[in-house]
């Protein structure tokens, strides 16, 4: 079963994931706490990573997969098929459990949720558009690794 691109949705869920990042970074407390810094690194390296490995020019914003396009199983994508949604929750993990608002977690909620969709409707185009996805998925943890 092909499934049909949906432009709207796409640029939506882009549009709120930012706009929820965005939000975030303005309400949530700056830290120099050194855990708090090494886990954001950590989160920055893995997300820097993962743009290394599929090369700039081979990925995409929105969620729907580019005409060319070949599935990357090396580097972070050998452990998780989504590492750039990982490297922004990990980064945004800790300052949203220093300040522990409803504000704050009400946003992260909406942005888990939020790259929760994405990324389903991404993974749904891509097992149309790449028949080894599947052996793919059945071998990678979805978002974090060695868990889900």
């Amino acid at each position: 079963m092909t499934q049909i691109k949906h432009p709207i949705l796409s640029f939506s869920l882009v549009t709120l994931q930012f706009a929820l990042i965005g939000i975030l970074l303005l309400v949530l407390p700056l830290s120099l706490h050194p855990i708090i810094l090494g886990i954001q690194a950590l989160a920055i390296i893995i997300g820097l990573w993962a743009v290394f490995v599929m090369h700039i020019g081979h990925f995409n914003i929105v969620p729907d997969p580019m005409p060319e396009i070949e599935l990357v199983t090396h580097g972070p994508y050998r452990f998780i098929r989504h590492p750039m949604y990982f490297s922004i929750l990990l980064f945004f993990l800790p300052i949203v459990v220093l300040d522990l608002s409803w504000l704050a977690l009400a946003l992260y909620s909406g942005l888990i949720l939020t790259l929760f969709v994405k990324l389903s409707y991404e993974e749904q185009m891509l097992m149309d558009t790449l028949p080894e996805y599947e052996d793919y998925q059945l071998a990678s943890k979805k978002i974090i690794p060695f868990v889900f």
